[in-house]
């Protein structure tokens, strides 16, 4: 049996981090396996465990609206998180809830696909990760492990603000945020886009528990953090996520070749930059997997958003797929 730990509507890092103190004690045998379900109390961004802030972050954008940034202890790519959002996270050892990694994912993402039907959000998985309403993403989730335990997390887009998602990046020109947001709301939905009302966090939380037990993925009973998860939490968690050191680790150095900035927007849809030293300007390519769906010339001196892509098939085009068949691809 698992405990069931609701942290309800709460500040952020709590939403976020706390699992990393439950953890401590999974592993060591203290406390159940178990789920944890929250709702964060306002915006914050969130940073995948390998990636750059420096890289990451538009810093305009950081003094404009001054959220919090949080990295994670799993993979995955940077988010923007507020409460229109729900969280679930399960903490496990290996002899009780599985190996960690893509399979669990697979496994246990059934119970918010079920829950989500059942309110009303025709919802599916895309293997590996994510869950979609027909091509559309409306919960992204990923693993990781943290002090022997394994983390799964995710969460539902109650709505989704594509112009926070977009403008929170940093990226090589101004003009290519045009193509990066067109691409999000494209590709990114949310229950409200979906299915127009949104269930409140109650309604979606309990569903979620219900579908766990039904599906008999995990028997979930209520409970409450262990004095010692508390303690560590403001000891070691918080402290821990204030540390410029861990959120600002640098970036890991780039192949010659690579392109400037590589973004997945969901599934196998991204966005990939590469620069032109010789003119100063920019190549572009919108990338289903492998294939080259748009490409576009940001040239030297572009101003705002007002450029054109490029057309199928011109020289300038097959220039941009060969970039891409050598250095990037979504799978």
């Amino acid at each position: 049996m698992w405990r069931h730990l609701d942290l309800g509507r709460c500040e952020p890092l709590r939403a976020q981090a706390f699992a990393e103190s439950v953890a401590e004690s999974v592993a060591a045998g203290e406390v159940p396996n178990t789920l944890l379900t929250a709702q964060p109390a306002a915006p914050y961004i969130s940073l995948g465990f390998h990636q750059s802030f420096a890289e990451e972050l538009d810093e305009g954008f950081l003094a404009r609206r001054r959220v919090p940034v949080i990295r994670r202890v799993e993979g995955g790519g940077t988010t923007w998180l507020d409460s229109d959002q729900w969280f679930y996270q399960f903490v496990y050892r290996d002899e009780e809830g599985g190996r960690g990694g893509a399979d669990d994912l697979v496994r246990l993402l059934a119970a918010p696909v079920r829950a989500a039907r059942e309110l009303g959000l025709p919802a599916e998985l895309r293997p590996p990760s994510d869950l979609v309403v027909g091509p559309r993403k409306v919960s992204g989730n990923a693993g990781g492990d943290w002090a022997d335990a394994h983390v799964l997390v995710g969460g539902m887009l109650g709505c989704a603000d594509h112009r926070a998602m977009s403008d929170l990046l940093r990226l090589p020109h101004p003009a290519i945020r045009r193509i990066v947001r067109t691409e999000m709301e494209r590709w990114v939905s949310s229950w409200e886009a979906e299915a127009g009302e949104i269930p409140t966090y109650g309604a979606w939380r309990d569903r979620l528990v219900g579908a766990l037990r039904a599906l008999g993925l995990v028997d979930a009973r209520p409970g409450r953090p262990a004095a010692t998860e508390e303690k560590r939490f403001r000891a070691e968690t918080v402290p821990r996520h204030e540390d410029p050191a861990w959120r600002e680790i640098p970036p890991v150095p780039r192949r010659p070749d690579a392109p400037d900035r590589r973004l997945r927007i969901a599934g196998p849809h991204g966005v990939v930059v590469w620069s032109d030293p010789a003119t100063g300007g920019f190549d572009v390519a919108v990338v289903d997997g492998s294939a080259l769906r748009e490409a576009y010339r940001i040239e030297p001196g572009t101003v705002g958003e007002r450029f054109e892509p490029l057309e199928v098939g011109s020289r300038a085009f097959v220039s941009v797929g060969e970039r891409l068949r050598t250095s990037a691809r979504f799978d």
